[in-house]
């Protein structure tokens, strides 16, 4: 294991292999641009009254996150029943609310293909993703997963091609989509149906959630604290990597200590800021393969907007609601569900090009821009609205995009994005042996493998 290690990033991969290197007498420091840990483990708890708070980022776990599972337990973190678990889902979509079953669809007059009629979402879903899949197996679901010939073809064509290939009207793969959480922030159109097929194939798809869907208890915030309270004076806050080089000696980052810049040597650094900018660490010194220079320009990161909407008691009827809509604002869900107290927080989520239009606006206009299309749907909003605000994940600084969006092509990409580079590693969900992001279980699979790269280093 080396002797002295620099960690870029104090989100959950970064914390991860921190925590690992620090229990084999590694000498690590890790460097967090922010003021906190966490990255995209990111709590609101600001500005809400009674205690409510909401996620801004992730938020859901899975039995079979593994790697998360092994580290709440070490760590104490305790866990509570996911948001999801029992939500009441419907549609707003031409100024009416439906439900996704097949009386509902019917009544609500939708355009679909004739062979749609009389389907449910849970129908559509199965005939259209579901059989898709299983026709990939054992492939697609193997623990080493790995693109094979039979996977391959399936990297070049969109998730929109697939759908429509398979007979699916745009009525249809407009009631579907929602379903697809880790494709929500995107274009269906251009993101790889290989990628997509392999989360739907998954437990961690939301059509195959179950009652054991868990959150972290009292806020996700608390997983990546637990981290760092074990590492205290390892971890420099508010100190923005700027530069890393390399030779056959050793590595060299340097970054700012308010208004100075400094300078710490290492055996090895691990990078775990994501891909969307990594543009703002200077790289010329650190002889970086043409590869992995290409692939940080081309990776692609979801464009999400959260707005966050706090009510004086819940107005409208469904306990625990979800809806997708029709409107700029995609989906609107109640992000308090098992809070108790009167009152409640509606998350707004808008995703795509409309994410990036609403990043446009101040803080006060897309509050405001939220606000009247929730009205819209559920009169009464403005009356029973208290304060708000909102998460741009594009703009947030030394993140700037909410998770990968794997586009057509994206397993070509993935060798070179978790290579490491001399003494430089990479970790963080982007490059996981998954073709997917946003996920907390992944970032820290890929703390794993990399602890095993330094692992097998010797200490120069």
């Amino acid at each position: 294991m080396p002797d002295r290690v620099v960690v870029i990033g104090a989100g959950l991969s970064g914390l991860a292999v921190a925590y690992e290197l620090a229990r084999r007498g590694t000498d690590v420091t890790v460097l967090e641009a922010s003021n906190r840990p966490g990255g995209r483990a990111y709590t609101l708890r600001e500005p809400f009254t009674d205690g409510l708070y909401a996620e801004a980022g992730a938020m859901t776990l899975t039995p079979h996150c593994h790697y998360a599972m092994h580290y709440l337990r070490e760590l104490g973190v305790e866990l509570e029943t996911a948001d999801l678990v029992g939500s009441q889902f419907s549609y707003f979509v031409g100024n009416r609310f439906f439900g996704p079953d097949a009386d509902s669809l019917d009544r609500a007059g939708l355009p679909l293909a004739p062979h749609e009629k009389g389907l449910s979402v849970a129908d559509m879903i199965d005939r259209y993703v579901r059989r898709a899949y299983e026709a990939l197996e054992p492939d697609i679901t193997a623990a080493d997963w790995a693109p094979t010939p039979l996977l391959e073809p399936y990297d070049r064509r969109s998730v929109y091609e697939v759908l429509s290939g398979r007979g699916a009207s745009p009525a249809a793969i407009d009631l579907v989509e929602p379903h697809f959480l880790e494709m929500r922030g995107g274009d269906l159109k251009t993101a790889s149906a290989l990628s997509w097929l392999r989360h739907e194939s998954s437990p961690h798809s939301l059509a195959n959630a179950d009652p054991r869907w868990s959150k972290v208890k009292g806020g996700t915030d608390r997983f990546p604290r637990a981290f760092a309270e074990r590492l205290k004076d390892r971890i420099r806050y508010r100190a923005p990597v700027v530069r890393v080089a390399q030779d056959d000696e050793g590595a060299r980052v340097t970054f700012l200590d308010g208004t100075r810049m400094r300078s710490v040597d290492a055996d090895r650094v691990v990078v775990t800021v994501p891909f969307s900018a990594i543009r703002h660490i200077d790289f010329t010194d650190a002889g970086l393969s043409d590869a992995k220079q290409a692939v940080m320009r081309r990776v692609k990161y979801s464009s999400i907007v959260r707005v966050y909407l706090q009510m004086r008691r819940r107005f409208w009827a469904q306990d625990n609601a979800s809806f997708s809509t029709d409107l700029p604002v995609r989906w609107v869900r109640d992000a308090t569900p098992r809070l108790p107290g009167p009152r409640k927080i509606l998350e707004c989520l808008i995703t795509g090009w409309r994410a990036r239009a609403l990043a446009v606006l101040s803080p006060e206009e897309r509050i405001r821009f939220a606000l009247e299309h929730v009205e819209s749907m559920l009169p009464g909003a403005r009356e029973h609205f208290e304060t708000g605000t909102s998460v741009v994940w594009d703009q947030q600084p030394y993140i700037e995009g909410a998770y990968i969006l794997p586009e057509v092509g994206h397993s070509s990409l993935m060798p070179a994005m978790r290579r490491p580079e001399g003494r430089i590693h990479f970790a963080g969900d982007h490059t996981s042996f998954e073709p997917n992001g946003g996920s907390m279980t992944l970032a820290l699979e890929s703390a794993a493998r990399t602890v095993l790269e330094l692992g097998s280093t010797a200490n120069t």
